[in-house]
């Protein structure tokens, strides 16, 4: 794992940091106030020579090594502060309920390296008994020690004596527990236990987030990523309108697109349109897909084949009462079963009533006559229910020229869809590829997983021909724009200005209305026609015939190139 990719974990796992980590933090500030509370208090002691005399009561003079020595005693009272014996003085003393040993266990006694002074630290639960015990074991300990010293002799001197020097007072605070320890010892456990988490979580995700993801774990092409967008959902009356936002149209046009070039040699005329689970968006996929194919002059014909939860008459507004189970049962006929859309070169078969044996119907010799026959003169698009939830999507893949499954970015499970790809394969049909369905286009999804093909969408859409490139919303259809005649028009003699004149002649040339051209400048466009030589196309039908486009590429060709020669010699005027 990069830098990279441990950052990204943590991005993805943001939420359960935090709140595991302010969880962990509350643990260990709550754990606190289940300790006993302590005070802690200090008393200092002073190790002392006595002085000497003679015998007629003069005093003696000191060495200079007295001072070592008080020092070296102060050393060996340290361990007198945790006898026993200190501690029943103690207890006798300030009356303890405690024993002797566990008092003097608690003592803390250490000396000063520069000077005899030896610090008493006691501890209590009671601040007042915790300054008491202090002062207690410091004349304890100077009492057992002169005792030691003595041999037992109340009446003998000694030369080294400890002397309380400074009494404890009572402290004001508890020294434990300590909160704010607790508190990020807490949050430091919680940090490294979500951290875990995080971690198994992200290894165990087995659902297909980005594109990446789809790739890796299946031997089949992206066709398209569509974005979680509310316009490719449907309105509560069950309808599906039509999409306005440019990359959301966009996106539609590079499925159709990938599904153009799937297979050149043999472009597929029927494909079924499914996915693994239900609530996938197939059928919103479906429908706009045949859209998409419609308007490029593609003549297209939707079916319903999800005979158990039909979805496309609603989704289209039309009577789905009669519809592809009548028309397998032979009730009707073909003609009564279709219905028209407002989009031109789009017709739709509904599922009509809902039959006892779907799976016979979609799997019947009959339905693979229909669908060779519906694929001479249209494009076919089959909605079929979820391949693992029935059989009837294996069963239509088979008559059709193959399979395109959804996925649900995020939701759909890399098992499940590779289930369904070996599904498929069993009944010797073909995946073409799959869709990546409701992908979200937010920047932190983009960072979060490291997917940024829609956040160059999107900033296409805003910035370059949807909205702001050439001052008009709307984009022209890449269909039209593909298939539209191509006009073309001779270069004039002397600048290279074009007049209407001109403009009309290419316009007859291509066999488009001279009323549908509009002369243009330097290779200028007017309202965002799309310009070959030096006019250009404005309205162009989207429904235009590839015969008119491959009729009008030969003079498109012819300006290109003198357009080119101009270009390469300046000095030809």
């Amino acid at each position: 794992m990069t830098i990279e990719d441990f950052l990204r974990l943590l991005l993805r796992n943001l939420l359960l940091l935090i709140v595991v980590t302010v969880l962990g933090a509350a643990a260990g500030f709550g754990l606190s106030f289940t300790r006993p509370t302590v005070y802690s208090a200090t008393a200092l002691g002073y190790v002392s020579a006595s002085a000497q005399t003679d015998a007629d009561g003069n005093a003696i003079s000191q060495a200079s090594g007295n001072m070592d020595f008080q020092y070296s005693k102060a050393q060996s009272y340290l361990p007198l502060f945790g006898t026993r014996a200190v501690g029943e003085r103690i207890v006798g003393e300030v009356g303890l309920d405690q024993s002797p040993d566990s008092v003097a266990g608690s003592l803390q006694a250490t000396l000063d390296p520069n000077a005899p002074i030896i610090t008493v630290t006691a501890f209590a639960g009671d601040p007042q008994q915790a300054s008491d015990i202090a002062d207690a074991a410091v004349e304890a300990t100077a009492a057992e020690a002169r005792e030691l010293e003595s041999g037992g002799s109340e009446d003998a001197q000694v030369s080294v004596q400890l002397t309380p020097y400074q009494n404890a007072l009572v402290p004001g605070a508890p020294v434990s527990p300590d909160r704010k320890k607790y508190l990020a010892a807490g949050a430091a456990g919680g940090l490294l236990i979500a951290l875990g988490l995080a971690w198994l979580r992200d290894r165990n995700d087995s659902r297909i987030r980005t594109a990446k993801d789809l790739t890796d774990s299946l031997d089949l092409p992206l066709l398209g990523m569509l974005p979680d967008s509310k316009e490719m959902q449907r309105a509560k009356n069950g309808t599906l309108g039509e999409p306005k936002a440019f990359a959301t149209r966009e996106a539609i046009r590079k499925l159709r697109t990938n599904l153009r070039y799937i297979d050149v040699d043999n472009p597929p005329r029927s494909i079924v349109v499914t996915s693994s689970a239900p609530g996938e968006g197939k059928s919103t996929v479906a429908a706009n897909l045949a859209r998409v194919m419609a308007r490029a002059g593609q003549p297209t014909i939707l079916v319903d084949a999800d005979l158990r939860r039909p979805m496309i008459a609603s989704e289209f507004g039309i009577d789905g009462a009669v519809g592809l189970s009548q028309l397998l049962a032979g009730s009707v006929s073909i003609e009564d079963a279709v219905a028209t859309t407002p989009t031109r070169n789009l017709t739709v078969l509904p599922a009509g009533q809902v039959p006892p044996n779907p799976s016979e119907l979609l799997g019947s010799r009959r339905m693979k006559e229909l669908l060779e026959e519906l694929s001479r003169d249209h494009f076919v698009i089959l909605d079929a229910p979820p391949v693992l939830a029935v059989t009837d999507a294996q069963l239509l893949s088979r008559h059709a020229d193959g399979a395109m499954l959804v996925a649900v970015a995020g939701t759909t499970r890399r098992q499940a869809l590779e289930r369904a790809v070996e599904a498929i394969g069993t009944v010797g049909a073909k995946v073409h590829g799959v869709v990546l369905n409701r992908a979200s286009a937010s920047r932190f999804t983009r960072i979060a997983y490291g997917d940024t093909a829609y956040g160059y969408a999107y900033g296409y859409g805003r910035k370059g021909y949807g909205l702001t490139g050439y001052g008009v919303e709307t984009v022209p259809d890449e269909g039209a724009l593909a298939e539209a005649p191509v006009v073309a028009a001779e270069p004039a003699s002397g600048a290279g200005a074009t007049g209407a004149g001109s403009s009309a002649g290419a316009a007859a040339v291509a066999g488009t209305p001279a009323s549908s051209v509009a002369p243009t400048t330097d290779g200028a466009t007017a309202d965002g026609a799309t310009t070959v030589g030096t006019a250009s196309v404005v309205d162009a039908p989207a429904e235009a015939t590839p015969d008119a486009a491959d009729a009008a590429r030969p003079a498109g060709r012819a300006a290109r190139t003198a357009r080119g020669r101009r270009a390469a010699d300046p000095r030809d005027s």
